[in-house]
């Protein structure tokens, strides 16, 4: 990297204060849901001006909109990682335990299921996020067909597979505010890994790609 190259403290500064925003916005949405996450109790939550929020993200949907992009980028982090080991791949129960505990069932993942819910009625976020949400999921779907294949005779069973798991557990953030016993969210998604564990099958290391 040349000297040209190199971020100069200005952006560095830049760059932390970005991530400061978006850390309180995960918070907020986690914690209050979209409608309340607003740029005043942000604000608070970071510690900063309403000018050191809007500078970065002149509008609530363009921040909501960055944050969301962040935490799609981490969200792969589970099939990616296995994906692009030359190891066996781990088996599908713990897959799909570790995505709830690590990945949905976290702030940044119950923040996640708000802004996806939001999208539905919020047509300037959802504009923002369409592209990347389509392509979130297609890179989604390729990552867990390098490491896994479906029972089933359809060349993208995998694919369904993985849509549906993901769907579920998101699904479960939402049941979760009617369920008094956390016990019960984690019976119930292991009960889904062990159903899931018939129809995905780990494909053995010499036939990863």
């Amino acid at each position: 990297m040349s000297d040209s190259d190199k971020p100069t403290p200005q952006d560095q500064r830049s760059k932390a204060m970005q991530a400061r925003i978006v850390r309180a916005t995960i918070t907020c949405l986690d914690r209050l849901g979209y409608a309340e996450t607003t740029f005043a109790r942000i604000q608070a939550k970071a510690g900063v001006s309403r000018g050191a929020i809007t500078h970065h993200f002149p509008t609530r949907q363009a921040l909501v909109a960055a944050t969301a992009m962040e935490l799609l980028a981490n969200a792969l982090g589970p099939v990616e990682r296995r994906a692009a080991s030359a190891d066996q791949p781990e088996p599908v129960r713990a897959l799909i335990t570790r995505a709830w505990g690590q990945v949905v069932n976290s702030a940044g993942g119950r923040a996640m299921v708000e802004i996806l819910v939001a999208c539905r009625t919020d047509k300037e976020l959802f504009h923002l996020l369409e592209q990347r949400l389509h392509d979130w999921d297609a890179q989604s779907r390729t990552s867990i067909t390098r490491a896994y294949r479906g029972s089933g005779a359809d060349p993208d069973d995998a694919e369904l597979l993985w849509s549906m798991t993901r769907n579920f557990l998101r699904g479960l953030v939402l049941h979760d505010k009617f369920v008094s016993d956390p016990a019960y969210l984690a019976r119930m998604v292991a009960r889904f890994a062990d159903l899931m564990e018939t129809q995905l099958i780990p494909l053995p290391a010499k036939d990863m790609p």
